[in-house]
């Protein structure tokens, strides 16, 4: 071997020994980065509130509601599982018993109950959109028989909330349509019984001020808004019951899906609580006069669509329930989680709601 091949030989030698460490190192830092970064994942999950309980495992669920029985202890969460085309129907209590499964949709979606309906000589009524099935469905609660379905051109509804007017009883639907264009991106049916079966004429569309694609759908009656999630300009953008547009709150305060949304009517005022459909889900805290941002409340529950609340007092909840659906592992929704409302509250740093 010459001279000169022999310091090539070196000089390769050398850096060899170079890209060796280099690389030695780079394996080193990133397996300290993951390993600090599981670390901190580990420590934000312990410091986010724990459910009491949670439903078992579902296809792909999506949106709760929840059924208040003259007997609390016999009340109801109501999910859609949109995944099997069903609605799952868990008692609202510490164990969450599945009580029955409710059948023959396509790919359910919103729930809204109606509770003292003036239709079906009074009966309790639940309002399911399909969004695979273009229609709305009605069962009766707590029987779940089918009372109806109508709005069978809608094209591929989600979002859906029920409103009683105060002056004549009359029942609306508000639903938000995935298609919706323009200014029909909210439809509003005024609902009726005929034959025998619950139905529905579409009476106001609204909404052009939204961007395509929303899912979600929520009414305060009592201060006259429909509130509607604007999952694109993450915001949540307000009109009044007939459709007028108002105003809008919440940039700035969401980072990723602005999902489901509930009023905390507490007290001589309340919050709007809107989730952040991150993988760890936030919830965001509105005043509900002002729009205010409050606070923001992490639970376990991770990339959550649909949430839903009750205020009063349940046997095994007795700060209220507050349900939020949870896709833990990326398969669309996998159950729903149960919290008492006052551990929510009491992280807001917020008083009691009763």
């Amino acid at each position: 071997m010459t001279k000169l091949q022999k310091i090539c030989k070196n000089e390769m030698t050398r850096q060899l020994i170079v890209v060796l460490m280099s690389l030695a190192l780079f394996y080193f830092a990133f397996g300290c980065e993951n390993k600090k970064h599981a670390e901190n994942e580990k420590q934000s999950l312990a410091n986010v509130l724990q459910p009491r309980s949670m439903t078992q495992p579902g296809k792909n669920v999506d949106s709760p509601a929840i059924w208040i029985a003259s007997n609390p202890s016999e009340s109801l969460i109501l999910l859609s599982e949109k995944g099997s085309g069903s609605m799952l129907v868990f008692r609202a209590e510490r164990n969450v018993p599945l009580v029955t499964r409710v059948e023959g949709m396509s790919r359910p979606n919103g729930i809204s109950i109606v509770q003292n309906s003036p239709f079906l000589s009074g009966k309790d009524l639940v309002f399911v959109t399909d969004r695979d099935g273009n229609a709305i469905h009605v069962f009766t609660v707590p029987d779940f028989q089918r009372a109806g379905t109508f709005a069978k051109d809608l094209q591929r509804p989600m979002g859906i909330s029920t409103y009683k007017r105060e002056s004549d009883g009359a029942i609306f639907v508000y639903v938000v349509p995935k298609e919706g264009k323009d200014d029909a991106k909210v439809i509003r049916f005024k609902i009726r019984e005929e034959d025998g079966k619950i139905t529905g004429d579409a009476d106001r569309k609204f909404g052009k001020e939204l961007t395509v694609g929303q899912e979600t759908v929520m009414v305060d009656s009592e201060k006259g808004r429909v509130l509607v999630a604007d999952e694109n300009a993450r915001d949540v953008k307000v009109y009044d019951m007939e459709g007028k547009y108002l105003s809008s709150f919440g940039k700035g305060h969401f980072q990723a899906d602005v999902e489901g949304s509930v009023l905390a009517d507490c007290r001589s005022s309340g919050y709007y609580i809107v989730s952040d459909q991150r993988s760890v889900t936030e919830f965001e805290f509105f005043d509900r006069e002002s729009f205010r941002h409050l606070a923001m409340v992490q639970g376990r529950a991770s990339r959550t669509d649909g949430i839903a609340l009750e205020t009063k007092p349940l046997p095994d909840f007795p700060g209220g329930l507050l349900v939020a659906q949870s896709d833990p592992d990326k398969s669309g929704g996998r159950h729903a989680e149960l919290y008492d409302f006052t551990d929510f509250l009491k992280a807001a740093g917020l008083p009691p709601c009763n």
